[in-house]
């Protein structure tokens, strides 16, 4: 039964709005002519909600790695401390903030309650728990420290959360610079030069090189802005659609990788990411080639990833990590020769993540110079930009023929 609003006619033409509960749609048409009333509109009040409902949940509010890492601790230290794993995660429940994070602790507690595995109740979660969160919690589970291996997503998940914030506030000033001196370009041009061309026409002579250059510009973005715009989102609509295709995104990645000084630094942050990545589903007894398809998985340069995707071939053949990584040209010697060692040693997965911590610093320490150069290259650009603009709109003056003046 699905309930449905209506509005119908009297026999005296008068207006009746009210609410049925019926199959169908005809249903209600039946019911509502039996009682003598013309329909005029029928809607289902079910559906209506149900699609509220798809919208509410397409446009949530997304599960942050900030959210996961607090969710970890949490269920970390409860279950330490005894408490039922169900309870524990009705406790969190009741805690967190995200709303959406609150309605996947509930699928994931009923779940768990009906008897699944706390694994297979994130596997249903993808878009949330990744493969390699799915596996170190089932690897927890299998060895009965399900308590330390949430501890330690609970680390790696503020790790890669500290080195984003690194990241994001180190890029944070150029961006406010570039936006800044696009706005103040975009008024002079367009609401400032106007008034002072207002002046010049009056003026009986002919205006400097740089001034027509000026006004012509001006003229077009007044004129033309709305094709200028129509432009930059198509280019950015065409950019974005070749970086969806496996073609395109690769043919990026590999141009981005030779760009000087941004290339090497895209490098190191997916060694980095794959030397933790590695390094902890090995530490929770991840067996290795199930750990590198995750890795390959959560790489997001495919020029590093398909280096990577080669490893599981050669290590069925006996060869080990070390030897393809030597054979590719993405994997500098030094983190090739530490791999090697860790496998002789078998303590590979240590040494994968002394190599992460190593690239993680060698990061922050690239994102910095690569920013102390782009900001003063920038404060250049707007300076030359603005100065031509302001050279161009005084020219006139400078050069105003006092005897042609009347």
């Amino acid at each position: 039964m699905a309930l449905y609003s209506y509005k119908a006619k009297d026999p005296k033409g008068q207006v009746i709005v009210g609410s049925l509960e019926a199959e169908t749609v005809n249903a209600v048409i039946s019911r509502l002519q039996a009682m003598g009333y013309f329909p005029v509109c029928i809607e289902n009040e079910s559906e209506k909600k149900h699609t509220a409902a798809v919208v509410a949940k397409k446009f949530a509010r997304r599960v942050s790695i900030n959210d996961l890492a607090t969710f970890n601790r949490q269920l970390a230290d409860l279950l330490s401390s005894g408490i039922p794993l169900v309870r524990a995660l009705g406790v969190i429940q009741n805690q967190t903030a995200n709303e959406t994070l609150v309605e996947i602790i509930a699928q994931i507690a009923q779940d768990v309650a009906g008897g699944d595995s706390l694994a297979g109740a994130m596997a249903k979660h993808p878009k949330v728990f990744s493969k390699l969160y799915v596996a170190m919690v089932r690897s927890g589970e299998a060895g009965g420290m399900l308590d330390v291996v949430l501890s330690r997503l609970a680390d790696f998940a503020e790790t890669e959360a500290e080195v984003r914030a690194k990241i994001k506030a180190a890029l944070a000033y150029p961006v406010v610079m570039v936006i800044a001196g696009i706005g103040a370009v975009t008024i002079l041009m367009t609401v400032v030069m106007p008034k002072i061309l207002k002046i010049y026409g009056e003026l009986n002579q002919t205006l400097p090189w740089p001034t027509q250059a000026l006004i012509a510009v001006s003229d077009a973005l007044r004129t033309y802005w709305p094709f200028f715009l129509g432009g930059i989102v198509a280019a950015v609509a065409a950019f974005w659609r070749l970086l969806k295709s496996p073609e395109g995104k690769r043919a990026f990645d590999r141009l981005i990788v030779k760009i000087p000084l941004l290339g090497p630094m895209i490098v190191k942050r997916e060694i980095a990411n794959f030397a933790r990545t590695f390094g902890s589903l090995l530490h929770n007894g991840v067996s290795i080639l199930p750990a590198l398809e995750i890795v390959h998985e959560v790489l997001t340069n495919t020029v590093v990833a398909d280096e990577v995707a080669k490893i599981p071939e050669h290590v069925t053949q006996g060869e080990g990590v070390a030897g393809p990584l030597k054979r590719s040209n993405v994997f500098p010697p030094v983190v090739v020769n530490m791999i090697a060692i860790g496998e002789e040693t078998g303590r590979l997965d240590e040494v994968l993540l002394k190599v992460a911590r190593s690239y993680e610093m060698e990061v922050e320490r690239a994102v910095k110079t690569l920013t102390s150069l782009i900001e003063p290259l920038i404060i250049l650009g707007m300076g030359i930009v603005v100065g031509f603009i302001v050279i161009a709109m005084l020219l006139p003056i400078f050069s105003i023929d006092p005897s042609q003046q009347g």
